[in-house]
């Protein structure tokens, strides 16, 4: 028979069991360090790369005879050096997740260990990224598109703000929530199609567990350090989910 169902609460506050567990587990500690270390080491080659060839170029292209123009010239290459470093910064962010993969199915893997849960078979390492890219593409092609045009229409009708801002956040969370999932469910060889019934099935803790990241994960680059603990405790969720679901 089916054992005490898991709701919002359940969901919100599994963040805080995954750090304590992580932070308690020595050998996660190097996996929770990369997705941060990646994202400095993708901005960094970027505002390197400008640096080196984007700021020389802007600057004697349009430098001149003058003062004035020379200024102006020494002026445009700073900022398209700036604007660089903004760009890299958003694709460092886009990829930094993707590169993290393997990472992050070590973290998903010492979590199942300290649950004792059935062992699975180990993915390749082009499958591990594959993994991760599938992740953040999906979550991204179902959430964004409804986003942008949610903020259209609250700018083609503000009124409408009070009902698309709620409706802005509450995707926001379930994308989020359906991106951190992804990992141990496909790890587990669950299809998108499973996955999809999965937060339908229990949409109040997936509800509480996107909430709680949305918080963090506004905060520049609290995303990235978080994301190992919401990979851990999307495994713990799923596996109470399933015990709650199938008691011993």
């Amino acid at each position: 028979m089916p054992g005490t169902a898991i709701g919002f609460w359940r969901g919100f506050v599994a963040p805080f069991g995954a750090l304590r567990q992580l932070i308690g587990s020595p050998r996660a500690w190097p996996l929770m360090l990369v997705p941060a270390l990646v994202f400095g080491l993708l901005e960094a080659l970027v505002v390197a790369a400008s640096w080196h060839f984007l700021k020389p170029w802007v600057s004697g292209w349009l430098a001149g005879d003058g003062t004035l123009r020379q200024v102006g010239a020494t002026a445009a290459s700073w900022l398209a050096v700036a604007m660089a470093a903004l760009i890299g910064w958003l694709l460092a962010g886009f990829l930094a997740p993707v590169v993290s993969a393997p990472a992050l199915e070590g973290i998903v893997s010492i979590t199942e260990t300290e649950l004792g849960v059935p062992a699975r078979a180990p993915l390749g390492f082009v499958a591990e990224f594959w993994c991760g890219f599938r992740s953040l593409l999906m979550s991204t092609a179902v959430t964004l598109p409804l986003v942008v045009a949610l903020t259209l229409l609250e700018m083609v009708v503000p009124p409408a703000a009070v009902v698309a801002t709620p409706l802005k956040l509450l995707l926001a969370a379930l994308g989020l929530a359906w991106g951190l999932f992804d990992y141990p469910l496909t790890l587990r060889g669950i299809g998108a199609r499973e996955r999809f019934a999965f937060m339908r099935r229990h949409f109040s803790v997936v509800l509480g567990f996107g909430a709680a990241f949305s918080l963090v994960f506004w905060l520049p680059c609290c995303g990235l350090v978080m994301l190992p603990v919401g990979v851990a405790a999307a495994t713990r969720l799923y596996w109470a989910i399933e015990r709650a679901q199938y008691p011993q």
